[in-house]
């Protein structure tokens, strides 16, 4: 009866959000996002504290699936090496309020001939009482066979306007079947246009998309050649 009581107020105490997007406990949510275009993949996150008073949260890490050559680390107010299981210092969540201080998962890809999953699971749980804890698992997921020097010669400008609010335009040049594809912070796909010219301007309409950041990937052949970001402001 202990244990069950433990649970409910962990799920009562803290949730983890992102964007008004809540996730259920132990969740699984991909990461597709190479944020800078250099293979860190990161996943973006927060913690709500549902209470009436402040909690001193750390965060803990448990990997699930690794790979040779990925690094997996995570930042909780500041950035910490992949040997870090657990935040070495807690960050206070103020009562009824989300995280002020950074929270994101990161799996480096530096080989660029390295593609495949790294899953890791992440808990945060309050300092005082490291039993009620709450869990996420985020799948880092690279994939495609690689960027050769054929793709290398191929461009995409960055985003205009940015912010956009309606429509969201690229310069590009690049050889093969082409299509963009969109996906936002959670890594799901919100937005896929297959392009009828080898280059030129593509103008994508984000009218339907939720004020965010978001990721266009130019997909030619069917494998992943570049990715810029964007913001979606109305």
């Amino acid at each position: 009866m202990l244990m069950a009581a433990i649970g409910t107020v962990s799920a009562q105490s803290l949730r983890f959000e992102l964007d008004g997007t809540i996730f259920e406990e132990g969740e699984t949510i991909e990461c597709t996002n190479d944020e800078y275009g250099f293979g860190e993949y990161i996943q973006h996150m927060q913690i709500r504290n549902m209470t009436s008073e402040p909690k001193m949260i750390l965060i803990e890490k448990e990997v699930i699936q690794d790979l040779e050559s990925v690094m997996n680390f995570f930042c909780w107010g500041m950035c910490f090496s992949s040997e870090v299981i657990v935040s070495p210092n807690a960050v206070e969540v103020q009562a009824n309020s989300l995280n002020t201080d950074e929270l994101s998962f990161h799996a480096l890809y530096s080989d660029p001939d390295v593609y495949g999953d790294v899953i890791v699971k992440y808990y945060a749980y309050e300092e005082r009482n490291p039993d009620t804890r709450i869990s996420i698992i985020v799948r880092f997921r690279k994939s495609g066979v690689g960027v050769d020097d054929h793709f290398s010669q191929m461009t995409m400008s960055e985003a205009y306007p940015n912010p956009a609010s309606s429509v969201v335009n690229f310069d590009y040049s690049f050889d093969g079947k082409l299509t963009a594809v969109v996906h936002n912070l959670l890594g799901q796909e919100v937005l896929r246009e297959d392009l009828n010219a080898n280059n030129g301007q593509m103008k994508l309409s984000v009218a339907d998309l939720n004020d965010g950041i978001y990721f266009c990937t130019m997909m030619v052949d069917g494998r992943a050649c570049t990715t810029q970001k964007f913001v979606v402001k109305k």
